[in-house]
């Protein structure tokens, strides 16, 4: 059922006709000619995605009449750019609301209507971009590009939210990724999108963040009945206790005014010795290569993982918090991936427009590939009780690019058959294989919260 209804709208959403109409609208086709706008856009998506160099001439290979390389340069041009912009905001607003079956996400929904992990990425790109994608400054190149990422883990939607100038910090981004979100959404961050604004507007809008605490905000609590607010001296807390989790039920963060936020829930898991040890030594180097030594204070707060959230107890337990904040983890796998295999950190070309061109067409590589997994994804738990494996689909996808390229040359029918082929074939190739030796964290949230194992009767 899940194979059926998947694919039947896959081949829906990849209709030639839209995306010919994007075409005229963006001016980049104008008249028939003999490089189809539809067929340029799947060769950059799927032929590409296998091909070992970043090369005009794999791209040629995905077309049914022979096309020139040069023919295919000549077709990147500013228009070009705009019809993979626009056929990018096309297939990601589609799929958005596209449903999944049943997964091990799906007894989280119970708990926030969304959750999502948030991160970015940045890498050089050639100097002809400076002026489109203009980077910090210093030693590294003169153009830098940074992905806003966002992926929804209960329906598997990958939302590369904006394409930026590498020169964007990611706290001056942190109210925008708040924006969108809406009412019992849970949205996960790095640190680096601290930000008193946008917990403020969580707050207003009924949603939840979770992320790490940065060492420099100050914290404070409430006093008692007319006395004054006390500030938390975090570090000398934690140093005295003895428990491998302290927390902080009502805490504010940050000074009085624009940079206030809270109240927030503020938890500390104590680190391993060995995965303490090698924060401490990273805080050292870190410190070190820039002239300077690591305080008591930070040297203690490096042996903790402390998170903050506003999201209440009844809705996110504390002895949770640590391993769904693993799940952001993932987000750094997807760019792992997007850079290994989608290679969207590469290119061959000098020219701007091919350069955008790529970013976007890899972006859209990443939706569709994460729209095939979610699917997969469902369809082995319910088979399997497995996850199914990113890792294991982007290559397998990355084997098939030019067969999947050229099949959308044929019929609705024959293509429809040779889709069906690749879907057993990731049936048969995709599921996780089970870690004996260690309990992941979905493992965790599901046996520990989610759906805890009930004991054996007594005799």
């Amino acid at each position: 059922m899940i194979l059926k209804s998947f694919l039947e709208e896959f081949l829906l959403l990849f209709r030639p006709e839209p995306f010919r109409e994007l075409a005229r609208l963006t001016l980049w086709s104008k008249r028939k000619g003999k490089i189809d706008p539809f067929d340029f856009l799947i060769s950059l998506l799927f032929g590409q995605m296998s091909a070992l160099r970043l090369t005009l001439a794999s791209q040629a290979q995905s077309f049914e009449e022979p096309v020139s390389r040069q023919g295919i340069d000549q077709r990147y041009t500013p228009a070009a750019v705009a019809f993979l912009k626009a056929s990018f905001d096309y297939v990601l607003v589609q799929t958005l609301d596209w449903s999944v079956g049943r997964s091990q996400t799906e007894a989280l929904r119970e708990h926030f209507s969304a959750v999502h992990l948030l991160d970015s990425t940045a890498f050089d790109c050639p100097a002809s971009l400076k002026d489109c994608f203009p980077s910090c400054g210093g030693a590294g190149s003169a153009a830098n590009v940074k992905v806003l990422l966002r992926y929804e883990i209960l329906g598997g939607a990958l939302q590369p939210m904006e394409v930026l100038a590498g020169k964007r910090s990611d706290q001056g981004l942190a109210l925008r990724t708040v924006e969108s979100l809406q009412k019992n959404e849970l949205q996960i961050n790095d640190k680096g999108f601290f930000a008193a604004a946008a917990w403020r507007l969580a707050q207003e809008r009924g949603a939840y963040l979770l992320m790490p605490l940065p060492r420099s905000v100050s914290l404070w609590t409430a006093g008692g009945l007319g006395e004054p607010e006390e500030e938390l001296d975090l570090a000398a807390q934690l140093k005295a206790s003895q428990e491998v989790r302290v927390e902080w039920p009502k805490v504010f963060v940050g000074q009085e005014g624009t940079h206030r936020a809270g109240p927030l829930r503020v938890v500390a898991f104590r680190l391993s010795p060995e995965s303490a040890s090698r924060h401490r030594s990273g805080l050292r180097e870190a410190m070190r290569t820039k002239g300077r030594t690591p305080t008591a204070e930070a040297l203690e707060l490096a042996g903790w993982l402390i998170l903050v959230t506003n999201a209440p107890p009844e809705k996110l337990p504390s002895a949770m918090l640590g391993y769904l904040y693993r799940m952001r983890w993932q987000v750094e796998l997807i760019f792992r991936q997007a850079k290994t295999v989608l290679r969207l950190d590469q290119t061959e070309s000098e020219n701007p427009s091919r350069v955008q061109c790529e970013i976007w067409a890899r972006l859209l590589c990443a939706v569709i590939l994460f729209l095939w997994h979610a699917n997969l994804n469902a369809e082995c738990w319910v088979r399997f009780r497995s996850e199914a494996s990113f890792e294991k689909v982007i290559v397998t996808m990355r084997q098939w690019g030019h067969t999947i390229a050229r099949a959308f040359l044929k019929q609705p029918a024959e293509l429809l058959q040779e889709l069906r082929t690749l879907w057993r074939h990731l049936l048969k190739q995709g599921p996780k294989g089970r870690q004996k030796s260690r309990t992941n964290s979905w493992d965790a949230l599901l046996d520990l919260w989610l759906e805890p194992k009930r004991p054996k009767p007594m005799a």
